[in-house]
């Protein structure tokens, strides 16, 4: 009768002390998700938000619109109150006649612009409105077209739309370093970050090497492709523990530091602050400068200047996020997209307008921020330095009359060569 050797006794401590230590990493782990969890209701049952306005609707076109009326959203970080208009703008009722003798002015962004936690008033459009007709005769209206999630190619679509309606004279592009250069690539080559299977129009390069406008459909085209950063990220959102945390000081180092398929976790921030442009996001700059100048040709056709404003994210505005994320590494640096924009920019003939300093400038002072902490959303001071930046720059001129655009070509019979 054949007995098994019983296991060597060094080897039955060991077997039995990776046991325990994996037990008990995954009970400390189990504890840490339920502690957060409980942490997490807690606060988020004290979030309000009040009213219809505000809220996405489908848009077959551009994806999702808010929704028109008045709304109140509180968290432990602010307590706002606003109202979209008619035209699905965070901003005052719309007034055709009223607003004809003006300079019009239309702002478009993303949720920096719109202005997440910020009430309607305290936007930077609506700031720099009130700086520009505090200098004189003139009057000036600033139409708020930011909208949360949006990306270059909504902005674009907004623009062809509803300058028809508006005729501005202006247009102030709010490039926001948090997404707006990450947030561009179509299904095909990862999708979107915001608003991943909401049916929209969006441009993209043909096999002729044209941008063209296209349209996208979830029932039409099944699911999207997901690159490695993307899966992990989304499995990560399960947890509350990442959710909870995601913004401390030990999150961001993880998220800049741990990589995966060559980009890290933090990979909206890779593709701002690398110096060289890795392989991996050629594509998306080669999209976001093909439709940049498809944005200054849309302005040219009706009739509008185009202005471009950089707004900064944290590595790039805050010593310390910047030291303990990218700031050591060579590879990287605060104003490498920047820089990139500035030379497109400067080859279209668009003017440029950095945020970046006027913020660095007003957070010398160790302790003070400008961003929601854990929202991440520019607080009243920083819309205000974002709009002081703008009208500084002495760009928006003292010129009234209304800008009548002729010759209109739509998106969809444009083409961009590449």
């Amino acid at each position: 009768m054949n007995m098994r050797k019983p296991l060597p006794r060094r080897l039955r401590r060991f077997v039995f002390a990776i046991t325990t230590i994996s037990l008990a990493t995954v009970f400390a782990l189990g504890l840490c998700e339920i502690v957060f969890r409980i942490l997490e209701y807690r606060e988020n049952s004290r979030n309000i938000y009040e009213g219809e306005g505000g809220k996405p609707i489908a848009d077959q076109r551009w994806g999702w619109r808010p929704a028109p009326g008045a709304f109140h959203s509180a968290t432990a970080e602010y307590d706002v109150t606003g109202y979209v208009n008619s035209l699905s703008m965070n901003d005052a009722l719309y007034d055709p006649d009223g607003d004809q003798n003006r300079v019009r002015v239309l702002a478009l962004g993303d949720s920096h612009t719109y202005a997440v936690g910020i009430s309607t008033g305290q936007t930077w459009p609506k700031v720099l409105e009130a700086k520009l007709n505090s200098t004189g005769n003139t009057t000036y209206r600033v139409y708020n077209g930011g909208v949360p999630g949006y990306s270059l190619h909504q902005y674009l679509l907004r623009l062809t739309d509803q300058a028809p309606i508006i005729h501005p004279q202006y247009v102030v592009l709010g490039i926001s370093y948090a997404t707006d250069l990450y947030d561009l690539l179509p299904p095909d080559r990862g999708g979107w970050v915001y608003g991943a299977n909401s049916a929209r129009d969006y441009f993209d390069f043909g096999p002729d090497e044209n941008l063209a406008l296209r349209h996208w459909d979830p029932r039409d085209s099944g699911v999207r492709k997901q690159g490695e950063v993307q899966r992990v990220r989304s499995l990560l959102e399960y947890s509350a523990v990442f959710r909870y945390l995601r913004r401390s000081d030990l999150a961001l180092f993880i998220g800049s530091h741990v990589r995966i398929g060559g980009q890290s976790l933090w990979p909206n921030m890779d593709v701002v602050l690398e110096k060289n442009v890795s392989a991996e996001h050629e594509y998306q700059w080669r999209l976001f400068e093909g439709l940049l100048q498809l944005t200054k040709q849309e302005c040219d056709r009706q009739h509008a200047q185009l202005i471009v404003v950089g707004i900064p994210y944290l590595p790039q505005v805050y010593d310390d996020v910047w030291n303990s994320t990218f700031g050591k590494r060579a590879e990287y640096s605060r104003t490498a997209a920047i820089e990139r924009i500035q030379t497109d920019c400067q080859r279209l003939g668009v003017a440029y307008v950095d945020a970046l300093e006027p913020m660095r400038q007003r957070t010398q002072q160790p302790g003070r921020w400008l961003h929601y902490r854990k929202d991440a959303h520019p607080t009243p001071e920083g819309q205000e330095v974002i709009a002081d930046a703008i009208y500084r720059a002495g760009i928006i001129q003292l010129t009234t009359g209304p800008a009548i655009s002729a010759n209109n070509v739509h998106p969809r019979d444009q083409r961009i060569s590449r």
